[in-house]
Parts: C-alpha cells; structure tokens; sequence
C-alpha cells in the first residue's frame, strides 16, 4: 500500500487520538494535511455530545464535492459516530465509501483493499474482532510523550453515556503487551507514557491490578513518567494510592470525574457512589499523596437536576477544590436510558448553570496557578511553545503546562523551572 497518501482528521478523546495512529500504522500510507491529495480520507468522529456528531457531519460535508471530481478517492468515517449510526451515515451521505467501529481497526487494510477492488461500500461495526489491541500507534519521530491504551470499552453503565453502547464491553490488555509497546516507544525517544482506558484504573488480569502494571512499567529504563486517564472513582484503590505514592515516576494528578455534586442526580446517573464517598476518596488520596493535582469532569442540566441539586455541585466544587474542570450541559444521547428521560432542564437554565459553575471553577483554578509563582517545578520538556518560537513548553507533574525560554536540546529532558507568572490555563517561569 506504499505510495497513497492518507489524510485523517480526528475529534474528541486522547482514545481517539491513540486511533488515528493506529490507522495511520495499519495503512502504511504517507500522511498528508491536504485531502486534496489524498487516496483515503478517514474522518475519526466523537459520539460524547450532540455537538460532536455535528461536528463529525459537518466535517464530512466538506468532502461530497472532492468525491464528485474525483470519484477514486476512498472517504471513510471511524471512531464511535460510526459505530453509532453505522449503514445510515451511508444513507444519508451516499458518498461516504466506508463505515468502521473503533474495534474494527485491525480489518482497515482489508476493507481497503476490497473497496479499491470491487467499489462495494464497506460497513464494519462488529464487537467480535478479536485481535482488538493488534494494531500499535504510528508514533510521530521527535515526540517524547505518547499514550498507551490498555483498556478497550466499558462496563459501567451510567444513565447518561454513550461509551459502552459504541465502544462496547470492557477488554483488559493483557500486562506484556502493555509493557513491549511502551518499551518500544522508550526506545524510539518516548520519556513520557499515558496510560488510557475509559475506566483506566479498573484495569486488571487475573494476576494483576492497576496498582501493580504503575509499579511493573516504572522499572522500563529510560521511562521518566507515567500518568493515566481516566480513573473511576469506585475504582480507586489502596493498592493504586500506595503505588502512586511509593513510585517516583507516576506523576502526582489524577483526572476523577465526580459529574454532579447532588447524590439524587448521582443515583439517577447511575455513578454507583455518593457525594460523600466521592470527598472520602479525594480526602484519601490527599493524606496519601499532599501536593496531587485532581481534575474533574462534570455534567449540568441533567434531566430532573433542580436548583438544589445545581447548588450542591457548587458546594462540592467549594469544598474540593479542584485544580481544573471540564464541564459540559447534559446531552441526550441516542439508545442510552438518559436520552428518555422525563423533566428535561430547559436551555437557557443549563446554560446559566454551565456559566456559574465555569466561572467560579475558572477563578478556583487561576488561584491555585497563581500560588505556583516562585515555586521551582520539574517540568519535562516537550517541544517549542505553540504561542511563542522563542519559549520551550512541557508540564510538570501536576499536569500544568510551564513555557519558558530556553535551548532546543532540552527537548526530552526534565529541567527545574522556576515560575515567575501563573495564568488561567498555563505558567511561565525560567531555568532555575
């Protein structure tokens, strides 16, 4: 297949990311940033929220008139809107040539290959592919961060999510599959590997837990960190917290989505835990671990969430303190039991609610950066700062990223910062 040239493009989660350089390394084809030029177009798509299928569809669009002048091009959508919808993407975009699940990767070559050979659309939204961990990422040359995926799928359920219906039951990658390809990234330059999985630290083998694989792959020489995402709250363990402590390496933040302050709106999602569990964990994972970062995931306007409810996810906001927060208004999401759910919050009062939380969060975390000026942090190097050439980029590990100036040859290595400015979303220092 050397010689076509592939353009993806790719929305959503880290997962998918880790998917478009799995299809990038099953195809073997150059890459090119031009679709213009390109054999195959693959759109990877994101199901998490009504705006992403918009977003995914809109994409598509803009391909219907390339298809039309050059009817040899192969347009394909993968990720979950495509396990979701499957044969009625190609309904309503007849010229859509390809339609294939997230577990369905390690067939692309195939389906490919018949597409070029008999011009049949192909449909590949199976939960029954085997090999599903079979094709590792296309690792770009210079990097020295990747993700590992060590977990396919989910099992929990909640109300309101589409994951388990688009990405199906929870797969355990097996412990030395996990631990060759992140050598093999280490030997390619790699310093940094996050592990990911929807419920990331449910992972487990009939020998292991999470807590052992943190411990098991922090003995890879010439690995400088690891982090994980995304943890489930039931799921966090001594074991885990122990490991998280004890090993040098694992860096000290945790991304815990707690999605509503409000045990009412928490039993109806389905989250297994309760507000107070929820501050019990987080208190243990401080006594543990002092100086760790927790971010958090939350949803407002779920069906049925009243003014009370809405001041109870302030208070947890209040009382925790996270160091960053991703919220969102509730989506509707097909086939999932949320999406019938009577007592839908209207509109224009989620999105009030969204503005309050967001603001109040916003000055939670610029205060918490703030306190970071004059401290000196580890931070690893990861490349030139998008918003200024002059400026190295990484993060410490904390998650916050530090952009200061400083010599190319640094890239890959861990240097003392220290930080002189702290911004909403980032801190600036210099070489300590």
């Amino acid at each position: 297949m050397n010689g076509k040239k592939l353009y993806i493009e790719t929305y959503g989660c880290q997962m998918n990311e880790y998917d478009s350089d799995r299809i990038r390394n099953a195809l073997s084809f150059e890459l090119t940033d031009n679709p213009a030029d390109a054999d195959v177009i693959i759109v990877n798509t994101c199901a998490i929220r009504e705006k992403a299928d918009q977003k995914a569809f809109s994409s598509l669009g803009r391909f219907k008139h390339l298809k039309a002048t050059r009817p040899d091009v192969i347009i394909g959508v993968a990720g979950c809107v495509a396990q979701l919808y499957g044969d009625k993407i190609i309904e309503k975009m007849p010229y859509v040539d390809l339609v294939i699940g997230p577990r369905a990767i390690p067939k692309l070559p195939k389906l490919i290959t018949e597409i070029q050979s008999d011009q049949r659309k192909k449909i590949e939204t199976s939960f029954d592919v085997e090999e599903v961990f079979e094709i590792e990422p296309y690792h770009e040359e210079g990097k020295v961060t990747a993700f590992v995926s060590i977990q396919q799928g989910c099992n929990k359920m909640c109300t309101y999510c589409i994951v388990p219906h688009v990405r199906g039951k929870e797969i355990n990658r097996p412990l030395e599959d996990i631990l060759q390809e992140t050598r093999k990234l280490v030997q390619k330059g790699v310093k940094e590997v996050t592990f990911i999985g929807q419920t990331v630290n449910s992972w487990k083998t009939d020998r292991y837990r999470f807590g052992d694989l943190l411990r098991i792959a922090a003995e890879i020489e010439g690995l400088l960190r690891i982090r994980f995402t995304t943890s489930y709250p039931r799921d966090v363990t001594r074991k885990m917290i122990d490991a998280m402590r004890e090993v040098s390496k694992v860096c000290h933040h945790i991304h815990l989505p707690v999605q509503s302050g409000s045990n009412r709106v928490l039993a109806r999602m389905k989250r297994t835990y309760t507000r107070e569990w929820y501050i019990e964990t987080v208190n243990r994972l401080r006594d543990a671990i002092p100086d760790i970062a927790i971010s958090t995931d939350i949803i407002v306007g779920f069906p049925g969430e009243t003014e009370e409810d809405f001041h109870d996810t302030m208070k947890l906001l209040e009382e925790v303190q996270f160091d960053s927060a991703f919220s969102f208004k509730f989506s509707p999401r097909p086939g999932t039991p949320a999406a019938d759910f009577p007592d839908r919050v209207d509109d224009n009062t989620a999105s009030r609610r969204l503005k309050e939380l967001q603001e109040f969060q916003r000055k939670i975390t610029l205060e918490k950066n703030m306190s970071r000026v004059g401290l000196v942090e580890e931070v690893l190097v990861e490349g030139r700062s998008k918003h200024n050439d002059s400026f190295l980029s990484g993060r410490t590990p904390h998650n916050r990223i530090v952009n200061f100036p400083g010599p190319q040859e640094l890239i890959g290595k861990i240097v003392n910062v220290k930080i002189t400015e702290g911004f909403q979303n980032s801190l600036r220092g210099e070489l300590y």
